[in-house]
């Protein structure tokens, strides 16, 4: 099992023990306007007009316990829509494969390598607010690390080293990097300054056991799930932390079935799909609707339902541009309208970007799955649409006959305004990243 294998957010606990089982198994072989508490707009790319030569930097883990201050010397970008993605072999043992991080201009049709790195594992990636940076969550040998590495592929370097921790989300001021730790005896939520070294242990609700990132709004709040303690009631719920206080505020309590959530560019507003059931690789269940996508302020508030279908799964959900959104349908009994759709944002105009049928599958592998097709743990816009709206990215995953794990990814761009994708990348470990201008 891996990233790629999820067709929606997983319930909190069952994620983090699949992060857990994930290194041992390595190790063994986007309605209402806001309301109240308005939130910063997301920047979307560098206004950098000179490109800083690169200082030295250190890939050496700090101290145990202890972080690195980010060296971050600016880039200059250009106007081109860039697509970063990770490349990677098929790890056979520990730390053993080879990974290569790339970005693909679409108007060119062009790839740059950025950075390859030999014996590792690679959990995840996403690439900064501005668009210089990429922050990797690799596994090293025998720990897991936050690196940094910028647009050109320069200045790589380690900020943090631990045992076992993921679903990392970095501010939009690249000041914070906010993680759960499960290497210690009780997962941790932490924040990582990166312009002091320093890590800071978040307070938790007292009705909770642990909050997990999941998007930020501004420099200042997080959204995140928080999973219940018994005297909580069990229950999980979406909630916007502010960093400052260290207080979380309700955004809605997470509903039984197959539920997805993403903002919108400025942070304003936040949507939310549900379907009714749905299922992880290999494990019981279908995907199945009746499925809504509601809208609501992403500071909390009524709901509004934009779109709602009885029969089809809407597995996932992003924000495209300010107008639109990018839909998963994920149906088991009905696959007719499986595929990526887009929709606006007031829910009319639904519209078919790509299908099964139009993607060509691979005759060694037996099925071929849009499960983890935004990626894993992604919320941010620009990790599955273009800065300018103009293009989606997805992956694409085909499941292996004998052993029905993790098989060939394919990861595919193509236009939100329709028509064929293109595979830019094809293999076992291709991993979507992110949009940036270069």
């Amino acid at each position: 099992m891996n990233r790629h294998e999820y067709s929606s957010r997983p319930r909190l606990f069952v994620a983090i023990s699949s992060l857990v089982f994930l290194t041992l198994l390595l190790a063994a072989c986007g309605g209402p306007s806001t309301s109240g508490g308005a939130v910063t707009p997301t920047p979307t790319s560098s206004a950098v007009s000179t490109t800083v030569p690169m200082p030295t930097t250190q890939i050496s883990c700090p101290p145990a316990g202890k972080a690195r201050a980010a060296i971050m010397a600016p880039l200059a970008l250009g106007k081109q829509d860039t697509f970063v993605y990770l490349e990677g072999s098929q790890p056979t043992q520990q730390g053993s494969g080879s990974y290569t991080l790339k970005r693909y201009t679409v108007s060119t049709h062009t790839t740059t390598a950025l950075l390859s790195v030999p014996d590792t594992y690679y959990f995840g990636a996403q690439v900064s607010a501005d668009g210089q940076w990429v922050i990797l969550n690799p596994f090293l040998s025998d720990h897991r690390a936050i690196q940094l590495v910028r647009m050109d592929g320069q200045g790589l370097q380690t900020l943090y080293c631990g045992n076992d921790f993921g679903w990392m989300q970095w501010s939009p001021d690249n000041k914070y990097v906010a993680f759960v730790d499960s290497g210690t005896p009780a997962a941790t939520f932490k924040l990582l300054n990166t312009t002091t070294g320093t890590i800071q242990t978040t307070p938790r609700d007292s009705n909770y056991t642990l909050a997990a990132p999941q998007a930020w709004l501004d420099p200042t709040h997080l959204l995140v799930i928080m999973a219940g303690l018994p005297e909580g009631g069990g229950k999980e719920e979406l909630s916007l932390l502010d960093i400052t206080t260290g207080i979380s505020k309700p955004i809605l309590s997470l509903p039984a079935g197959c539920f997805d959530a993403a903002h919108t560019l400025d942070g304003t507003q936040l949507f939310t799909s549900l379907a009714a059931e749905c299922h992880q690789l290999g494990s019981a269940g279908s995907n199945r609707g009746p499925s809504s996508i509601q809208v609501q302020a992403a500071t909390g508030g009524p709901a509004k339902t934009i779109y709602r279908t009885q029969t089809y799964a809407i597995t996932a959900l992003r924000v495209a541009t300010s107008t639109s959104l990018l839909l998963l349908i994920t149906t088991d009994a009905d696959t007719s309208h499986n595929g990526l759709w887009k929709v606006n944002t007031d829910g009319t105009g639904l519209t078919r970007l790509n299908s099964e049928a139009a993607i060509i599958k691979d005759p060694a592998f037996e099925e071929m799955s849009f499960a983890g097709a935004f990626g894993w743990n992604m919320d941010q816009p620009w990790a599955n649409a273009s800065r300018d709206g103009t293009y989606y990215s997805m992956a694409v995953n085909f499941h292996d006959i004998t052993l029905s794990l993790n098989g060939l990814n394919r990861i595919l761009v193509g236009s939100i305004n329709g028509g064929a994708p293109v595979t830019i990348a094809s293999g076992h470990d291709a991993t979507p990243v992110g949009w940036t201008t270069m």
